[in-house]
Parts: C-alpha cells; structure tokens; sequence
C-alpha cells in the first residue's frame, strides 16, 4: 500500500489539490486525512468534496473539526467566527463526514490520530519526550502518525529506549525499522508553521516500510485574496504568507 496521509487542510483547497496531485504523481493507492479539514481557510465545502472523492480515505477527527459542533472556543482570535462562518456553508453530507470520524484509529502496523494516541481529545501539542513517549505507550503500533502542530517531525524509540527525533528531508524516505518505534508529524497541508510555505503532507509505502515528507508548492495568494473575500480573519490570509 502506498498511502498518502494529509492532516490540518483548514479549508484551503489550493494547497489540498496541490497535494492530492503530487500524491497521484508519486502512485498513491490510499488516503487518510488526520483532521481539522475545516478552519481559517474559506473553501470548507471544495475542500470536503475532494476529500471524500479519494479512494479508500481514511479520516480522523480534530480539533477544528470537533469545534464545528461544539460551544468550546479554540484559543485563536477569530477562529469562532470562522467556524460559525464554515458551519453556515456545509451540507449535511460534510457534516457527518467530519461529526463520524474517530479521535484515534489503528489499522496493521499503522496508529492515526491528530494530537495524540493518548488522551486524543486533550489536543496536546507534542513537542516534549514524555508526550512522545505517553503516545507510544497509548498502541501498540509499529508507526503512529499524527498532525496539529503544523510541523513535520519525525520521533523514534530505540530497542535501547533511547528517544530520538529528526527534521526529515523533504522527498527524502525515512526507513522504518523493525527495532524502533515512531511517531510522525506529517506537518499541515493547508497552514505549515516552520517558515516554509510549501504544503506538506507523508507518503506512507507500507511494502518498503518507509515514510516521506512531501512539501508541496501551492498558490497561497490565491487561498489568502479568498480569505479577505469571505470577510475571515486577515491574519489567517498573512499566515499563508509567512508559512506561519
């Protein structure tokens, strides 16, 4: 299986397609989307029919996406505005596309969530050893990919329980081990936050038992000139340009 795995799109269908295409390019079978679909971007609808046209998807729920049908409130100014705005555009076909998928997910060798295997709907950002390590524990997985911090990473547990982390290359593939264990942040395709404007998104080749992270060029001043149109948040529209 070769399987494309995409995760925060907020709502940005020109980064989406770009990454969906370079996914077909590459030979991607599978899909899996890890969440927040929506917010911060104005094309929520584009950008779930697209989703749901890929073959075999398989998507979890995040953040965003379970704020759409909740009173909680993201900590992010103006993101209220942009989920009652997205609430207002969907049909009910995305709503239960995004309302029905699971926090957490594992299939084979393979552990899908958006923050964390453990505790998934504490939304925790994971950047520290011990919230690797509590993520680790939570499966029994060989690889657990997760998304929500917009940067792509690549955490590994050694036989000697040794935990180590890497900035992977962009195209180049990380071999799986057998003797370790991973968690890997596929970054965001629709709001990167490492200072690079380029989606990113990971091919998963479960055959070689490898992972890549793709980053994808796309034209965000056309995602932004539609974010200022829809009358959102002109700090989401200067994000896209910052690659923050």
């Amino acid at each position: 299986m070769l399987q494309a795995i995409l995760s925060d799109i907020h709502s940005n269908l020109e980064a989406l397609q770009a990454c969906v295409a370079h996914a077909r390019e590459q030979g991607a079978t599978h899909f899996a989307c890890l969440g927040d679909c929506v917010g911060y971007g104005a094309d929520p609808v584009p950008t779930l029919d697209l989703l749901r046209s890929l073959p075999h998807l398989l998507m979890i729920r995040g953040n965003h996406d379970e704020a759409l049908f909740q009173d909680d409130v993201i900590d992010v100014p103006g993101i209220r505005q942009v989920l009652d705005w997205t609430c207002t555009q969907l049909a009910p076909v995305h709503c239960d596309l995004l309302e029905h998928a699971p926090f957490v997910r594992t299939l084979g060798e393979a552990t899908y969530a958006h923050a964390s295997a453990h505790e998934p709907q504490a939304w925790a950002y994971l950047r520290q050893p011990e919230q690797i390590r509590d993520c680790l524990a939570a499966t029994n997985a060989r690889v657990t990919f997760i998304g929500h911090v917009h940067v792509p990473m690549v955490f590994y547990l050694t036989a000697g329980d040794t935990l180590r982390e890497y900035s992977p290359e962009s195209g180049v593939a990380v071999p799986l081990s057998p003797s370790c264990r991973y968690v890997v942040n596929v970054g965001s395709v629709g709001q990167p936050r490492d200072g690079n404007t380029a989606a990113s998104y990971a091919m998963y080749d479960t055959d070689r038992a490898e992972v890549t992270i793709h980053r994808v060029p796309y034209d965000y001043w056309s995602t932004a000139e539609k974010i200022l149109k829809a009358g959102l948040s002109a700090r989401f529209a200067e994000r896209l340009l910052e690659g923050q």
